[in-house]
């Protein structure tokens, strides 16, 4: 879903009230690159660090504990492609964190380098803190920007439409 445009967005909420933007392949592949490609170029002296023993062996040990725990833990995210930003009429999640329509105060503006824009959705209480969306889900982070910024102003509008105007008993 998150190769796909906006309005294919805008029906897929309209059609099941919910979209869901699973983690994009080729962010898992650019996450397997960053973490295989430090140690690809320092492979090769792997081996004499290890024959050389004392505190430099631990420390590649533990090198390689780290990176073959970075994998699967990447690999992980790869089968069951999460954590997921899911957007529904109550809100936004992303994994395990929920911000509720009413919640929000405005969607942020993108930014960051081009392969790795982050967009923060910014809470109506200044105390809260913010929502943060990246490209891990969807790959036009500014089109996302401006389609939640849509579904922010509809959301705003039907609550505002379910309001008893002031001094009407409830």
């Amino acid at each position: 879903m998150g190769e796909a445009s906006p309005e294919v967005w805008a029906e897929e909420l309209r059609r099941a009230g919910r979209v869901v933007f699973p983690q994009r392949r080729r962010a898992l592949t650019f996450k397997v690159v960053i973490t295989v490609l430090p140690c690809a170029t320092t492979g090769t002296s792997f081996t004499s660090v290890v024959e050389d023993g004392g505190v430099a062996r631990l420390l590649a040990f533990a090198l390689v504990a780290s990176v073959v725990g970075c994998l699967g833990f990447i690999g992980w995210q790869a089968i069951t492609r999460r954590p997921m930003v899911t957007v529904d009429r109550q809100g936004i999640r992303s994994g395990r964190k929920f911000m509720a329509w009413t919640d929000v105060g405005s969607i942020g503006i993108p930014h960051g380098l081009g392969f790795a824009q982050t967009l923060p959705i910014i809470p109506a209480d200044v105390w809260a803190k913010d929502l943060t969306l990246s490209q891990e889900n969807v790959r036009d982070v500014l089109a996302f920007a401006r389609w939640l910024e849509d579904v922010l102003n509809e959301q705003r509008r039907l609550a505002g439409a379910f309001r008893l105007p002031p001094g009407r008993p409830g």
